[in-house]
């Protein structure tokens, strides 16, 4: 799946390479009843959170969740993929931050750095496994995304085909349909590829982790530090982004929440509330230039894949440099 939307994989990054395939192999696969355990706690744990998201939009059953069958689905799915994309972040930091210390205990780590490129390789493994380790959860999040993507597409057929030029007539600043089109592909692409690019920049970080702090306690203290800075994020974002469409910010400039809601977009809910063209829309017609928000996370999407090959190219260097 991940080879479809990002074209032909590096060699590293290939399951038929020996690093990664040395990698992956270091955990052996599960017994039957322990997958069979992990799938019925994977069921009830998505049950839960289906049942929390029908809750919270129907504001505990007394008022109905939406007033169509796409904004019913937007509104009942966005707690629960929110949760997921959480635990993947989560769980993509934990899969990479005991790269070094891992292989410290094994003695393994001198060998890896007397070869001119195999602490990059090792890290590089390491970072592409966490996405196979991951593939069900990530393929989870990007199929349902993409239904959501197919539940715009059909409300856009509304109103004989008219419902775009309704949405951006008398929004600020005034643009014709065709770059209203354009605009709206920049969002639909940058929700697909905001998964993957901020997973990735997780798992970069939590080589950066590993590099400087190899120790188990200072390690384990790092990430726990880091995931509450990211749960803070996400929820202090998304509770901005909600109290400023629901009216309980009056006092905020239109600049502080086009700026609030491009940050909740590109790094609180990974542009999910931007799935929902009702949401959009209102966020059109309220915040003077928001229909331009689609560019922003779509450019932050590509800074962000960037940045995270940066910090592991960073972590290599930090960690070849460790005796």
């Amino acid at each position: 799946m991940l080879q479809r939307i990002t074209g032909p994989l590096p060699a590293w990054a290939r399951r038929d390479h020996p690093v990664l395939r040395y990698e992956i192999g270091r955990h052996p696969p599960a017994k039957r009843a322990i997958k069979f355990l992990r799938a019925f706690i994977n069921i009830v744990g998505i049950g839960l959170l289906l049942l929390i998201g029908t809750l919270v939009a129907t504001n505990l059953g007394t008022q109905p969740a939406g007033g169509h069958p796409t904004d019913i689905l937007n509104n009942v799915l966005y707690i629960p993929l929110l949760a997921i994309q959480a635990i993947l972040s989560i769980a993509a930091l934990a899969q990479t931050a005991g790269a070094v210390g891992d292989e410290m205990r094994r003695q393994n780590w001198d060998n890896l750095r007397a070869t001119p490129t195999g602490a990059e390789l090792a890290f590089r493994a390491r970072w592409a496994a966490a996405f196979y380790r991951l593939r069900t959860g990530i393929g989870l999040l990007l199929i349902v995304r993409v239904i959501l993507v197919g539940g715009i597409l059909y409300d856009l057929t509304a109103f004989q085909g008219r419902y775009l030029d309704l949405l951006i007539n008398g929004i600020v600043p005034e643009l014709s349909l065709v770059v209203a089109v354009m605009l709206m592909a920049f969002t639909l692409t940058a929700a697909i590829l905001l998964p993957l690019t901020a997973i990735g920049f997780d798992a970069a970080f939590g080589l950066l982790i590993a590099a400087i702090f190899p120790g188990r306690t200072t390690n384990t203290l790092a990430q726990a530090l880091y995931i509450l800075v990211r749960l803070a994020v996400i929820v202090s974002l998304g509770v901005l982004a909600r109290a400023y469409m629901v009216g309980d910010l009056p006092s905020v400039s239109d600049a502080g929440a086009w700026g609030g809601l491009a940050a909740n977009g590109a790094v609180g809910d990974w542009a999910l509330s931007f799935l929902s063209l009702e949401r959009y829309g209102e966020i059109w017609a309220t915040v003077p230039f928001g229909i331009f928000l689609g560019v922003v996370v779509m450019g932050f999407a590509l800074i962000q894949a960037a940045l995270a090959d940066g910090i592991l190219a960073l972590a290599v260097r930090r960690a070849q440099r460790r005796g």
